[in-house]
């Protein structure tokens, strides 16, 4: 017990045993004066006759004062005692709570310092294993797996005690312990673990006495489960539910951040490998284009070169030739400089950049081509109109690569709060289903990306098509999240700092 409780508790008693004292001396003082006045005045009585009922009277209250300082006594140590056993447990009881705070603080510290999966599972485990602990229950006797959903399976991803070929069998989570835990949402303890339908494929489980399942969900997405067994019959209370609630919690952020990582490298590896190959679709457009127009020209003028004293009528047809070569590569050049940076977008907008494309691909084509509703596109904002100019783009090239159509028309529009561009041809059409069936199979990629672009500004991608009618495809933006309103927001102290930091990145 606390020396400063005890030391209260002493004092107080203290002042008790001394009051009694004072109130016994009193008595026994009143008790004379009493019997000296009563008899000497009023009874007559000599003091021999008086003397031996005084002597019994102040006895009798000596003897009750006596018995009253030892019953506080007893007192004392009975409250001492009792006071030491709850301050005992109170103390107990806090130093488990600050021993499941620093796990847990620590747990959250492993949890932000490392997108290492592995090492969180297993600090998940060692913050578990103090519930062991605190019942005086050694930590070695925990016997513990975080399960994960593997095609459609549970799979011990972390283990504890585990024996023979355990961590590779696989359970369906749907039955037993953690088939009531997933459904319930809640952790769920049994006391026969070695009875349960699912526990008991795992030869670790078979020897546990208690085990509780905690379910790892995050809202309505569920990843797995994590069950903590002990070979040793334990009770679990409402504070060690609390804890295994608490890690499967933090065991849930892990697992998000490790997905959102992996998410993030393979988004990254699919940037990487996009810019390969339009770093090598631009090879090979230079080198079928103005390459081999550059080379004709130079075998062209060396021709006219030659014919200008010969036949000079000649040699200015072939310069007509050259020249007219000549702005045909001036005319490719600019069509891949506007594919690699339209400026047009970043300065007037999406509306006269689809123009200005439209108006390329028709002169290049001889397909008609429209745009409605031009001036809608000021409605999103900048970032969100550079990419849906790259949807576009990407679904325009596909109408004139594959549906043969004579008319292609982009419509731009604002529904209920909401931004919608399509594109429409009436080319030969096709089964979406097939194509979707066999996607993974097929050479482009134009229906991936433009999907995934869609995604990047909160929007939704629709292909509607069927053979001999024609495709239409559909973007649809959340004006709330893409306005241009957004941009007008931001403060001139932000986009200072946004350019600042491209560029120390650049």
């Amino acid at each position: 017990m606390d020396d400063l409780v005890g030391n209260i508790i002493s004092k107080r008693f203290s002042r008790a045993r001394r009051f009694v004292t004072v109130v016994v001396i009193v008595l026994v003082a009143l008790q004379v004066v009493s019997f000296f006045v009563l008899h000497d005045h009023f009874t007559g009585r000599v003091f021999s006759e008086w003397l031996p009922e005084l002597l019994l009277i102040a006895l009798f209250t000596l003897l009750v004062g006596i018995l009253t300082l030892f019953a506080l006594e007893r007192t004392q140590d009975n409250v001492r005692k009792d006071v030491g056993q709850v301050v005992g447990r109170e103390l107990h009881d806090l130093k488990a709570a600050n021993d499941r705070a620093l796990s847990l603080q620590h747990m959250a510290s492993t949890l932000s310092a490392t997108l290492s999966f592995d090492r969180v599972v297993e600090q998940a485990l060692d913050v578990s294993s103090l519930a062991l602990a605190e019942m005086g229950i050694p930590r070695e006797s925990l016997v513990g797996a975080v399960f994960l959903y593997e095609e459609g399976a549970l799979k011990p991803i972390a283990r504890r005690r585990f024996l023979g070929d355990d961590g590779n069998r696989v359970i369906a989570g749907k039955q037993g312990v953690i088939g009531a835990a997933i459904r319930q949402a809640e952790p769920v303890i049994t006391n026969n673990p070695q009875d349960d339908l699912e526990l008991q494929v795992y030869e670790a489980f078979r020897e546990c006495l208690t085990a509780v399942c905690v379910p790892l969900r995050a809202g309505f997405q569920l990843f797995g489960a994590m069950v903590i067994g002990t070979d040793t019959a334990v009770h679990f209370d409402r504070d060690h539910i609390d804890l295994f609630k608490a890690v499967g919690d933090q065991t849930v952020i892990a697992l998000q951040n490790a997905q959102l990582y992996q998410r993030l490298e393979a988004e990254k590896q699919r940037l990487i490998e996009a810019d390969e190959e339009a770093r090598k679709e631009l090879a090979r457009d230079l080198h079928d284009g103005p390459t081999q127009s550059v080379a004709a020209i130079a075998m062209r003028v060396g021709f006219a070169r030659g014919m200008i004293e010969r036949d000079p009528a000649r040699a200015r047809e072939e310069l007509l030739k050259i020249e007219a070569l000549a702005k045909q590569i001036s005319a490719e050049i600019r069509g891949m400089l506007f594919t690699l940076r339209p400026l047009v977008l970043e300065t007037q907008g999406l509306g006269p950049a689809l123009d200005a494309l439209l108006r390329r691909y028709s002169e290049t084509d001889g397909v008609e081509m429209r745009l409605v509703g031009a001036e809608n596109g000021r409605l999103l904002s900048k970032s969100a109109q550079t990419v849906t100019f790259a949807i576009i783009e990407e679904a325009l090239n596909n109408a004139r690569k594959y549906s043969r159509a004579t008319l292609i028309e982009v419509r731009l529009w604002k529904a209920e709060g909401l931004f919608v561009a399509a594109v429409q041809d009436n080319g030969v059409g096709f089964d979406t289903y097939d194509v979707s069936r066999d996607y993974s199979t097929r050479g482009s990629l134009g229906m991936v990306n433009m999907r995934e672009r869609a995604e990047r500004i909160d929007g939704s991608l629709r292909v509607e098509s069927s053979p001999e009618i024609g495709t239409t495809v559909t973007l649809v933006v959340p004006l709330d999240k893409h306005s241009a309103s957004i941009d007008s927001e931001e403060s001139p102290v932000k986009e200072s700092h946004l350019i600042d930091a491209g560029s120390s990145n650049s």
